[in-house]
């Protein structure tokens, strides 16, 4: 073969390779392109698949209603209701050039009539920037109730929907509060996303558990929800019913921003206890801003722990008689109310009329000098028995609240690093120790309830969606905290107190007060700060019946007396007198209508055995026709009869049958000093009734329960 022939074979034989070559690739890339079909249609490229799901289909969360709480009544105190934000879309892809400058002028004059933030032309510029910026998803107006809302969809672009109108509402949960800046710490809030209060320590329940939905899209980027069992239902949040009395609250925070404000204090505190149960009636907590005003920062009756002052003597007082130290009617020595201990000057706030007190009047009189001394002379070698009693007591552990705190009291012991030879002397009158109010308020408390110690609490049920899922009852934490003769004693100190000690100014004519004021310099530091004190005054009423137990105390004040009596005190009787004349009530006599139930008439003062007798609207007739200083009475048909007890001129009376009180303020007239002992009636008196006023300088009665 020539090589012309051999060139032409060869050329077909390239021409034929490359012819198979190519339908050898288009051959491969086929198989490829049907292999990939065939991955797609079956769906074997999971990655892909999912792709195009998720373009396609999401899930939302969907918020559960936080629930509700209520105040004992059952009057709201807070809830949760839908809020709406309006939101525009200005590049919506219905919202054609066309539709938009057709309504957009009827929009905007409802708008301005609406919102008058800005005018109708104003209005008119603010969509029509919006549309000219492209803008996507700007929020218009916030905040918006339902009726609004349903009465805005009714307006042009708005009723067209989300996508021809570019218009929709988001949905956002709001809390209210009902009751202004009423406990507003105690109820709570949130605080940069957390919440505190009541709505913090029963979050878990309040909050409930949100939902989730699938949903799909749709032509038009419409969501629509998905029939899948990928859902979740929300649950919402339980409802709690607090013990929370508002207008009692109302009472207690008035009165206790009046006397914030009129002694320049920096901030302060009011609970109310209901004696039986430890239910919180109401708990003010107030500090004074930079502007001069009172509101609610921080709940100081849970979180402040810091040394008391002088109510923590009743601990002292306690310890003494419970250990058999000491009897209400033994003396001390006080020095004239200044003495040295341990290189360090002990100082009474004022100075005692009389060098020797009793027990009794080292209390009534909040002796510093008595009480110390007393506590020094038996507990010197052997603290830790005193310290002991604060244990027993429970005030080294901070109560089980509801409302919890991260802060913690301190009781010290023998053991401790900052032990000296004064904290002895020093705790027995409420320093070198941390008690918040709270607990003792739990102490004074106790002694109103016979002893026994109960767990403070202020949610009494939860509910959910109205149906009663967990009801809380009282709870005892201590049995007895010590026996009934120190009890009794006690009892009658505190009595004391405001009969004719440290707290005579909330004696009052309707109601007998028992208590305990408290007065303390304030430390900053690792020092006193100077003119710096904390006043108080915790107790219960009425003394012989005891319903509600208070603590007030009043930290700083600058203007006028620091006592505890005449700072602290207005705040307790404020409320007290509240209490008293709102739930002053005579119940008919079951099965004799208009017959009333008439109380035991003790033997006292005429004119205010009268004046009580009338406020009760009981009718009243004196026996003989003629007037007596001091009358008895006896139930007669549906009045009393009250008989004259005549006192004989010069001579001292029979007390037995009477009222402390009333027989306190006779002494007192005739300049006789009284102790006593007991609560309840008086049964007996050391000097015998007739004998001359004029031999009689000091007289001592003994009391026991009705």
């Amino acid at each position: 073969m020539s090589n012309q022939e051999n060139a032409k074979v060869n050329t077909r034989r390239a021409i034929l390779l490359r012819a198979y070559l190519v339908f050898g690739i288009v051959l491969v890339f086929g198989f490829s392109v049907l292999f990939t079909a065939a991955k797609l249609q079956l769906g074997a490229d999971e990655d892909f698949s999912k792709e195009m799901q998720q373009k396609n289909t999401r899930t939302i969360d969907v918020k559960a209603i936080r629930g509700n709480i209520y105040a004992a009544d059952g009057s709201l105190l807070a809830t949760s209701v839908p809020r709406y934000n309006m939101v525009f879309d200005a590049m919506a892809n219905g919202l054609t050039k066309d539709t938009f400058r057709k309504y957009i002028d009827s929009l905007s004059l409802l708008m301005a009539y609406e919102f008058k933030e800005r005018n109708a032309a104003e209005w008119k510029g603010y969509f029509t920037g919006l549309r000219s910026r492209k803008s996507r998803y700007a929020v218009v107006v916030k905040d918006q109730g339902y009726d609004v809302v349903k009465k805005m969809k009714s307006w042009p672009l708005i009723r067209k929907g989300k996508f021809k109108g570019g218009f929709w509402f988001d949905e956002q949960g709001k809390r209210l509060y009902f009751m202004g800046d009423l406990a507003k710490r105690t109820i709570g809030y949130s605080k940069q996303g957390v919440y505190v209060g009541l709505e913090g320590a029963f979050d878990s329940l309040l909050r409930g558990t949100d939902g989730q939905r699938m949903e799909q899209r749709m032509p038009g980027n419409i969501w629509r929800p998905m029939q899948t069992g990928n859902g979740k239902d929300p649950v919402n949040g339980y409802d709690i019913v607090t013990t929370l009395d508002v207008n009692l609250q109302d009472v207690a925070q008035n009165a206790l921003q009046r006397v914030l404000a009129s002694n320049e204090a920096d901030h302060g505190c009011a609970v109310v206890m209901e004696v039986k149960t430890g239910a919180i009636k109401a708990m003010a907590n107030l500090k004074r801003n930079e502007k001069g005003e009172y509101v609610e920062v921080l709940n100081y009756a849970v979180d402040e722990f810091e040394e008391p002052g002088s109510t923590f003597k009743l601990v002292s007082t306690m310890a003494l008689l419970e250990d058999g130290y000491a009897k209400p009617t033994d003396s001390v020595d006080v020095q004239g109310g200044e003495v040295k201990m341990y290189g360090e000057t002990m100082k009474d706030a004022t100075k005692p009329n009389k060098r020797i007190l009793t027990l009794q009047e080292s209390f009534e009189k909040s002796s510093n000098v008595g009480i110390s001394k007393l506590v020094l002379k038996h507990y010197a070698k052997q603290p830790e028995k005193f310290v002991n009693h604060a244990f027993r007591l429970g005030l080294h552990f901070k109560p089980d609240f509801d409302i919890r705190t991260p802060n913690n009291p301190l009781i010290k012991t023998k053991k401790s690093k900052n032990w000296y030879n004064t904290t002895l002397p020093w705790m027995s009158i409420g320093y070198e120790t941390k008690i918040s109010p709270l607990q003792m308020l739990m102490l004074y408390n106790a002694v109103a309830n016979n002893g026994k110690m109960m767990r403070p609490y202020m949610v009494s049920e939860i509910r959910h969606e109205g149906k009663l899922i967990k009801n809380i009852s009282p709870e005892v934490v201590n049995e007895k905290i010590c026996s009934d003769k120190t009890l009794s004693a006690l009892k009658s100190m505190m009595e004391g107190v405001v009969d004719h000690g440290t707290a005579t100014n909330l004696r009052n004519e309707n109601y007998q007060v028992a208590g305990k004021t408290g007065t303390a310099k304030i430390a900053k530091g690792k020092a006193y700060a100077e003119g710096s004190y904390k006043a108080s005054f915790a107790g219960y009423f009425p003394a012989q019946n005891p319903q509600y137990s208070i603590i007030v105390v009043i930290n700083e004040p600058k203007k006028g007396t620091i006592y505890g009596a005449l700072v602290a005190g207005p705040v307790f009787k404020d409320i007290a007198d509240k209490i008293y004349s709102s739930s002053l009530k005579i119940q008919p006599v079951a099965g004799k209508t208009g017959d009333p139930q008439i109380p035991e008439i003790l033997k006292g003062s005429t004119a205010k055995t009268k004046q009580v007798l009338n406020l009760l609207n009981i009718s009243s007739m004196l026996d003989s026709g003629t007037q007596s200083e001091w009358v008895s009475g006896s139930k007669k048909g549906f009045a009393v009869l009250l008989k004259p007890a005549q006192v004989k001129q010069g001579l001292l009376p029979e007390f037995k049958g009477m009222g402390l009180r009333d027989a306190i303020v006779w002494l007192e007239q005739h300049k006789i000093s009284v102790s006593s002992e007991g609560y309840g009636r008086i049964v007996s008196q050391s000097i015998p009734a007739g004998t001359a006023i004029s031999k009689v300088t000091q007289i001592h009665l003994t009391l026991q329960p009705f």
